[in-house]
């Protein structure tokens, strides 16, 4: 895990989530983030708020759990905001501080919530990162810093019915991905809590969320599968090596 003085400043990255609050990255695209880890990636993350607002846990608790979940994940690094949970939206000062952070942590890959959510503070990051990611490369904006835009923005698919534009493979990671939503102990379901049930403390909740990552593999014949959407068609040099990998074919271990 990265030394704890230095998690939470910004650092140089390949990929870098923005979020609305700690445990969003971890359900949204954990899995991609430690495969980026994994295979020597630098992966990042930026939370807006603290999650203040959560009907469980405290500000505090969340901070821990989300510095436990970001050495599970393998991340560089993970920068909280602080802004008001509950109360984001697309605002000027918050536009320059994520282009800030882009061009001091000069990502090649974005991830942004999805556009179209459940949640109003997701929908308000979405907006926000979709604005900020093509002024990050604006030289005149903010020219007290080189400007960097990254290569492509990634939208995760949220909790509305879309259609996927690539689904990243996290079959190798799947259990790292599990380890770090495990971290939010305050937050998801505990049999002898007597805070007020929500959403994601729901006994089910992480069967549905198993569910959804079956769903997206089974489109690219792999195990757990963590869909993308792109506003630009998704590049591809050479096809016959991107579609070399037979889906839903038994790969045979050398002897």
């Amino acid at each position: 895990m990265p030394e704890e003085s230095l998690l939470d400043q910004p650092t140089e990255c390949d990929i870098v989530a923005f979020m609305a609050h700690p445990d969003d990255a971890e359900l949204q695209c954990g899995g991609t983030l430690a495969l980026a880890a994994a295979t020597g990636s630098r992966a990042g993350v930026v939370d807006f708020s603290r999650g203040e607002l959560a009907t469980r846990g405290s500000p505090e608790e969340r901070a821990a759990e989300a510095e436990a979940a970001a050495g599970e994940l393998g991340l560089r690094c993970r920068i909280n905001l602080g802004l008001p949970d509950g109360h984001l939206e697309d605002r000027e000062e918050y536009r320059k501080e994520v282009v800030r952070l882009i061009r001091l942590m000069r990502p090649k890959v974005v991830i942004a919530p999805a556009l179209a959510d459940h949640h109003p503070d997701h929908m308000a990051v979405a907006a926000i990162v979709d604005r900020s990611f093509y002024l990050s490369g604006i030289a005149k904006y903010l020219p007290e810093l080189e400007p960097w835009r990254p290569n492509t923005l990634l939208h995760t698919m949220g909790t509305r019915p879309a259609v996927p534009s690539l689904v990243v493979d996290i079959s190798e990671v799947y259990e790292t991905r599990k380890k770090a939503i495990a971290c939010y102990g305050s937050q998801f379901y505990q049999e002898d809590s007597r805070e007020p049930q929500t959403r994601i403390s729901h006994p089910e909740f992480n069967n549905w969320v198993e569910g959804g990552l079956r769903h997206f593999g089974f489109f690219i014949g792999a195990s757990y599968g963590e869909g993308f959407t792109s506003a630009l068609p998704v590049p591809v040099r050479d096809p016959v090596k991107q579609y070399s990998v037979v889906p839903w074919k038994t790969l045979q271990r050398e002897s």
